[in-house]
């Protein structure tokens, strides 16, 4: 073994490694993907078939021990040790209070029937003893408000059932704000002014990943505690929507928050084959700008962990995201180097090979958004 695996042997062992936005590994055994691929000769909506298949998932991980021996086993090869996991996209109709009751159900029988493996993370503590404990720990998440309408007490209600972070919108626009692939943003509403109000409140992270450059602005102003953008990158880098100009990530930066860099390749770059490289490129332009102490990972890998033929179909219905052709939100391309979770441990490795110090890596593996955490939750 020479040098530079030892020292990523190393680092993989003593780092805390927190995904600020991923499900972590689903494993698609041969049955999982005959299970979808029946649907889909079956003619159904590819929206209609993920729930079905993250109940069947959920089911397989409590009942099938040999699926849950599969699944701790890719928890392990990806050396990650939390993430924050979206609780109502994997639905008919994402982002609703109907999808949100769905996917809070089956990540309720998860954490109630595998507690010998799977943390809910209601404090900072939680992820370290977690890791201490050999378990996983995951924090739940909000990518959109839009599902709480304008009732201002459900905020809170979502916070005891356990939501830590929450995004104020995702693509379009909501009672909160407006998103990023909006054709105009109005900025946050008054009613997002209370519900940012109502998150520092009771402790819940200011997430503005999806928002609009104004609605983001008006929300760390707005916000008495850190914000965090979960999962972005630098639109100077690349233009795109879904991009954080720089004046964003300074104010962000300057109330002591989080950027989390993602790994979706049609967000990063436009050469032909996205690698490992152009998400470092997006780490070290943060890094540059701002410093070591608020860049991190959030791979947003969600989507791009479906098998092709129901990626395929997903891309005939994107729209209901809000996305757009040019917005190149495709689950079937893949970044090389990191085409499935358990190949985690590339982008650490692709971080030693920048020059980053093993002191800079535990920054941006995980300190950064722990410290953040910290702060705002406890």
């Amino acid at each position: 073994m020479n040098e530079q695996h030892e020292r990523l042997k190393n680092l993989l062992e003593s780092l805390t490694i927190i995904d600020t936005l991923s499900h972590g590994p689903i494993p698609w055994t041969e049955d999982l993907v005959k299970y979808s691929d029946n649907m889909i000769a079956e003619g159904v909506n590819p929206w209609d078939i993920i729930p079905k298949i993250v109940i069947k998932f959920a089911e397989n991980v409590v009942l099938d021990n040999d699926y849950y021996k599969i699944y701790k086993d890719s928890w392990e090869k990806s050396n990650v040790d939390c993430v924050s996991w979206t609780v109502g996209p994997l639905y008919s109709s994402p982002y609703s209070f109907e999808g949100v009751f769905h996917n809070f159900s089956f990540m309720t029988y998860l954490f109630d029937h595998r507690s010998d493996f799977l943390v809910k993370v209601l404090k900072s503590d939680d992820i370290i003893s977690a890791k201490k404990e050999g378990k996983k720990a995951i924090i739940l998440n909000f990518q959109s408000m839009q599902h709480i309408g304008e009732d201002i007490d459900l905020v809170k209600l979502y916070y005891m059932q356990g939501v830590r972070v929450m995004q104020l919108t995702y693509n379009t626009k909501n009672p909160v704000g407006t998103g990023c692939t909006a054709r105009r943003d109005r900025g946050l509403t008054e009613f997002g002014n209370d519900v940012v109000k109502k998150m520092n409140e009771l402790g819940a992270i200011v997430d503005v990943s999806h928002c609009g450059i104004q609605t983001t602005l008006d929300a760390i102003e707005m916000s008495e505690y850190p914000v965090i953008a979960s999962h972005t990158f630098a639109k100077e880098l690349y233009e795109h929507d879904r991009g954080k100009t720089d004046e964003i990530i300074k104010n962000i930066a300057d109330k002591g928050g989080y950027i989390g860099v993602l790994t979706v390749p049609g967000f990063i770059g436009d050469d032909a084959e996205i690698t490992i490289d152009h998400w470092l490129n997006h780490i070290d332009y943060i890094a540059n700008l701002v410093g070591i102490d608020y860049v991190g990972i959030g791979t947003d890998y969600y989507g791009f962990s479906v098998p092709d033929n129901l990626a395929i179909k997903i891309g005939e219905f994107i729209e209901i995201l809000g996305f757009r052709p040019e917005h190149k939100a495709s689950f079937l391309t893949k970044m090389k180097g990191f085409e499935n979770y358990a190949k985690f441990p590339n982008l650490i490795e692709g971080l030693i090979n920048r020059g980053y110090s093993d002191e800079d890596i535990q920054k941006i593996a995980g300190d950064n958004f722990l410290r953040v955490f910290r702060k705002v939750v406890g």
